[in-house]
């Protein structure tokens, strides 16, 4: 488990809470206030949060409520809460699961809720109150919406890989009927990664089955795209923060996750992969003029939308998520037409659209992690990463016969792969350790 090793005071953000206006602590017999709080870091987990998030949430609270002795203490399977009153320790843990699907409206329902503390005092029954009334509703978007959204998400991911235009219908319907299978799946499987692999099934057998209607030229490229909604983006990046802040085994356990997962998705598409041929060459940077950049960005921000549905996005940041993800691709082509090496490009983009989200972040109370991973999936190297495990799947048979031009694509794409995915992780991680230092979140 991890446990927050700050201060009261260093939890605390300057205005927004008012020390005369918060209760006296009382004796709490029956726990009622120990288990607002595990209820309160409880809710902020399942909605994709980071460790030092809820740590500093739930003393806020507390210290709100009049309770200085709080204790929060988060693991990857479980969350415990700790409640000093006098002589005596009240303990309340709560098991769960990794998430599997982010909620940006409730996160932003109680970094609204924790603000308005400050502004209005609190009490126990004003902030269980507001927390049950944050965690009752519904989604935003109706479950098509969501359905259709991904899928388009998905479908200009494709288009930003060099997917030629007949090829993006059939991303556009694998990806939406491997989505939908999703929400049946999930509460029938119980299991994150059955989950995973049974959506993988779907929309990778849903794209293969199209392929051969819509007369491609970029079949590989299609078959990969249609399984981007899978890919973990905000638990890769909370499990870097967590490590980063010194939440050491909650942050290595999500990784660890995610990296699971991550293989189960890439099992699912080897399958597929080799009964295609196979499209010659590495991973292609293309050098685009004002047009196309202009081009890719549109792109860039449908799909950043489109992700940003799937996280169930507060209507007010929607066109924020939108021109975040715009933003981000046209400083990566810019950068690579002024000669910068394309993986420090991303590494700028990323970093740019991060400090971009942030700003957001404050003006919405949306927290700026979901922001930027929606603006950064869509520059993932799926397609890189799969010639490269697929050329190391060729190479690991003995039948094969090892030529070198085998050798050399699958080395370019798989250290292009890791490349990225690094630049990509650091673009996010490193503003904000540098921007929320010393800093409560919220």
């Amino acid at each position: 488990m991890t446990v927050a090793q700050d201060n009261l005071g260093s939890s605390l953000a300057p205005g927004l809470c008012n020390p005369l206006s918060a209760e006296k602590t009382e004796p709490d017999p029956e726990g009622h206030r120990v288990d607002l709080y595990l209820d309160l870091g409880r809710t902020l987990y399942d909605s994709g949060a980071s460790v030092q998030r809820i740590s500093d949430s739930v003393r806020y609270v507390a210290h709100a409520l009049g309770d200085d002795d709080v204790h929060a203490f988060v693991g990857y399977e479980a969350i415990e809460v700790g409640r000093g009153d006098g002589n005596r320790t009240q303990i309340r843990m709560h098991a769960f699961r990794e998430p599997v699907r982010v909620n940006a409206t409730v996160l932003q329902g109680v970094s609204r809720m924790l603000a308005s503390i400050g502004l209005s005092g609190a009490t126990h029954e004003t902030v269980s109150g507001k927390l049950q009334e944050i965690k009752g509703q519904p989604p935003l978007f109706p479950a098509w919406v969501t359905v259709i959204a991904v899928g388009a998400a998905c479908a200009a991911f494709a288009w930003l890989n060099n997917a030629d235009f007949v090829s993006l219908w059939v991303v556009l319907i694998a990806a939406s009927i491997g989505f939908a299978a999703k929400f049946y799946i999930l509460p029938w499987a119980g299991n994150l990664y059955l989950t995973v692999l049974l959506s993988a099934l779907v929309a990778s057998a849903s794209a293969l089955l199209l392929l051969p209607f819509s007369q491609t030229a970029t079949a590989e490229i299609a078959l990969i795209s249609s399984l981007l909604f899978l890919v973990p983006g905000t638990i890769l990046i909370n499990g870097g923060l967590d490590i980063v802040r010194d939440h050491t085994g909650c942050g290595i356990a999500r990784l660890t996750s995610v990296m699971a997962q991550l293989l189960v998705i890439t099992g699912v598409l080897l399958i597929p992969l080799s009964l295609l041929a196979p499209e010659s060459g590495g991973p292609v940077i293309l050098s685009l003029g004002w047009t196309g950049i202009l081009i890719s960005a549109a792109a860039a921000g449908i799909a950043a939308l489109g992700f940003s549905i799937m996280m169930n996005m507060p209507l007010a940041a929607l066109p924020w998520c939108f021109i975040c993800g715009g933003a981000a691709r046209i400083i990566r082509e810019i950068a690579i037409l002024a000669g910068i090496d394309p993986i420090m490009s991303i590494f700028l983009a990323m970093a740019a659209a991060t400090l971009l989200a942030f700003l957001i972040g404050r003006i919405t109370h949306v927290t700026e992690v979901v922001i930027a991973v929606a603006a950064g999936l869509s520059m993932i190297p799926g397609l890189a990463a799969i010639m490269g495990l697929n050329g190391l799947f060729q190479l690991a048979h003995q039948s094969t016969l090892v030529q070198s031009a085998l050798i050399q694509t699958t080395l370019q794409s798989s250290l292009y792969a890791v490349g990225v995915s690094l630049a990509l992780v650091a673009g996010i991680i490193f503003p904000l350790i540098i921007i929320t230092r010393g800093k409560p979140r919220i």
